[in-house]
């Protein structure tokens, strides 16, 4: 796996990630900032070329311009500072515990500064109190491990966590348990058996169920093979943490077996899953882990990884399972979702769930659905290649069309930043007695069309959509149809538009916007295929192309002229990464049009978006040229170009033709 959630497209081509340190290497005017790839590496090492790149300013190009480049580059003086914080939930006070860490990789040259730190100390007081502050720390990727010795309940856990000078410092939070069980079996049943411990889960709260190293061993892949079922997580407040003694998640592992039923079920509340590997559900219709009932409030499910689901849903969320949005919403965040017979995620009859920088993909009937009245927050997700079976959507929001159902509502479906791509079907499909609000998300290369808006059967669905890309969809870029409502900008809804709608399948009859009602689907203040390269856009080719109805019911003027807007930058998630990691840079201005290949369709967004000379959207990270992955008039998502060490600043550079528009300095990789 690449060092991104488990997912995103993996790691930058070549795997060559030439600088480890946020040094600007990109001081030579001549040079692109993007960094040599293999091939230009073994020439300069033969020939002295590096493409005419002087990456260490001495004045020359050679072969030590890929050395350089290649050693990192000293640390931030003064270093890193930790904070750790204990939320003391034990009934002990004060408690004795032991921390410790290490650096994992050199990705800045430590000098002087600690590449490790330990300390046993005493933290006084309940609830969160700091507990220890560590300074002059190399910074870097660490990984991190507590041992509460007192009380002895032989708590251990261990974690991994990226470092980074400046202030505010990094702060770490562990949890005291008030009861801690163990799993020092790999067997179904018996003393000290995942089975035995659900069973007996009902002792003092919060409780921690960890698993015994020398049965799970670091960076091995430990099955529970299940014979049958597990007894559901029915009770609250506990945590099953499988993250190994290297910090590393994906080795204990849970096993259904193929048989008839999932690997994990959970009726209670507050409970946390993370670190955990879920698979292989069978048959009779079982999700691989299923959440549900009206108990079933505020679940957390983290950095976890669940595949393969034979008849239903990787994750399936149901029955009532939190009751809004807010603290009884049960979340799934940072996790990966594979290989599901139907969803990804399913969110059914009531239920409420967020799910947050997920990798869904290679599931066969589609990504993550609200369907029979369920509820969906979704954020900054990454859903791709869902394809295989009936409804293959991205994204999804359905209502009740099965009329022996009890009528469960309507389906909600809210969305903020997510990339959903090489589907079977839409990027996003709102369908029948559902609502959605959409942005900021970017939905490129669907086999049917980026979004789709319809009612086939049911009441009407609606949509207000803004900051969305619908870019090189095999059909149309967005379509509204039957008697359902959408707004693109300036309608009723509230969108103030700055969509994009591009590149989708014109030649083949598609279109960029199909208007495929007989009401007013208005979309002001969106960027156009067929705009124009003015500062103004051109509105006669925009209804003649863009426009299934050519304008009659699609109001659409003013248009926004992707060369006209000045970028600004208002904030980015997450605010510090490693090399290869997603970074989503949310604000306005970004272009579009020109960010994407009209002869190939989408096929290459990093290679149409560069910084030399300026094409599309050239985004510099500390000087260095990040790669660009998605691209909306709102959001840009590109790669880290290096794993940030300290505080650096962000720019984004756009084409306006002949002339560059620049954003002021954005500061990123810091503790915000």
């Amino acid at each position: 796996m690449c060092p991104q959630l488990r997912g995103v497209a993996c790691c930058l081509a070549g795997a060559v990630v030439l600088v480890a340190s946020a040094r600007t290497v990109a001081a030579a005017g001549n040079c692109d900032p993007l960094l040599p790839n293999p091939t230009v590496v073994i020439a300069a090492i033969f020939d002295g070329s590096v493409g005419g790149c002087d990456l260490n300013g001495d004045g020359g190009v050679s072969a030590a311009d890929i050395t350089d480049a290649i050693r990192p580059g000293p640390c931030p003086t003064g270093g890193a500072d930790l904070l750790i914080e204990i939320d003391n939930q034990s009934d002990t006070s004060p408690i004795s515990v032991f921390v410790n860490g290490e650096r994992l990789a050199e990705d800045c040259a430590a000098g002087a500064l600690a590449t490790s730190y330990s300390q046993m100390l005493d933290c006084p007081g309940s609830g969160v109190v700091s507990c220890a502050s560590f300074t002059g720390l190399a910074p870097g990727s660490w990984h991190h491990s507590l041992q509460v010795l007192k009380p002895n309940k032989g708590q251990l856990q261990d974690r991994k966590s990226l470092l980074v000078a400046g202030s505010p410092a990094n702060g770490i939070r562990y949890t005291a348990f008030a009861s801690v069980f163990t799993v020092t079996t790999a067997k179904n049943m018996g003393d000290g058996s995942l089975r035995q411990l659900l069973q007996n889960a009902g002792g003092p709260k919060p409780l921690l169920i960890q698993f015994d190293p020398a049965v799970f061993p670091a960076g091995v892949a430990t099955t529970i093979p299940l014979d049958f079922a597990l007894p559901a997580l029915a009770t609250d407040d506990v945590t099953i943490d499988g993250t190994d003694s290297n910090g590393e998640i994906g080795n204990r592992i849970i096993d259904a077996g193929a048989q008839p039923f999932g690997a994990l079920a959970i009726t209670g509340a507050r409970n946390h899953l993370i670190g955990l590997r879920l698979r292989n559900a069978g048959g009779n219709n079982r999700d691989v882990l299923n959440i549900t009932g009206t108990a079933a409030d505020g679940n957390v499910v983290e950095e976890t990884i669940v595949e393969q689901a034979a008849s239903a849903d990787g994750i399936g969320v149901d029955s009532q399972a939190g009751k809004d949005f807010g603290d009884t919403v049960n979340v799934i965040r940072d996790c990966e979702i594979s290989g599901a017979a139907d969803k990804g995620v399913k969110v059914t009859t009531g239920a409420y769930v967020r799910v947050e920088r997920c990798w869904v993909h290679g599931n066969s009937n589609g990504g993550i659905q609200a369907t029979l009245g369920g509820h969906v927050e979704a954020w900054s997700n990454l859903v791709e290649n869902n394809f295989g079976a009936t409804a293959q959507n991205g994204l999804s929001a359905n209502a009740n069309d099965d009329p022996t159902m009890p009528d469960t509502g309507f389906s909600e479906l809210r969305t903020r930043g997510n990339i959903s791509r090489g589907n079977g079907a839409n990027g996003i499909s709102i369908r029948a007695f559902s609502m959605a609000d959409l942005r900021d998300d970017y939905l490129a290369t669907n086999g049917s069309s980026g979004l789709r808006i319809f009612n086939d059967v049911g009441p009407a669905a609606s949509a207000v959509v803004q900051g969305t890309s619908a870019v090189c969809n095999a059909v149309d870029g967005a379509v509204v149809a039957n008697d359902s409502t959408a707004d693109f900008g300036g309608g009723s809804l509230g969108s103030p538009g700055n969509n994009a709608l591009a590149q989708n399948n014109l030649p083949a009859g598609g279109s960029n916007l199909r208007n495929a009602t007989t009401a007013t689907v208005s979309a002001l203040n969106n960027q156009w295929e067929h705009c124009g390269g003015g500062p103004v856009c051109n509105p006669t080719p925009i209804a003649a192309f863009d426009l299934s109805d050519h304008g009659l019911n699609t109001p659409f003027d003013p248009a926004q002229a992707h060369r006209a807007q000045q970028p600004v930058v208002t904030s980015v998630e997450e605010t510090k990464g490693k090399a290869g990691e997603l970074l989503r840079i949310f604000g306005s201005g970004f272009n579009v049009i020109d960010g994407l290949f009209a002869e190939d369709r989408c096929a290459d967004v990093v290679g149409r978006n560069t910084c030399l000379p300026v094409r599309g959207n050239c985004v510099q990270i500390g000087g260095i040229a990040a790669p660009v992955e998605a691209v909306t008039p709102t959001m840009l998502v590109v790669r880290w170009p290096f794993t940030c060490v300290a505080p650096v600043p962000l720019v984004v550079r756009v084409d306006h033709g002949p002339t560059v528009a620049t954003s002021d300095p954005f500061t990123v990789c810091g503790n915000q």
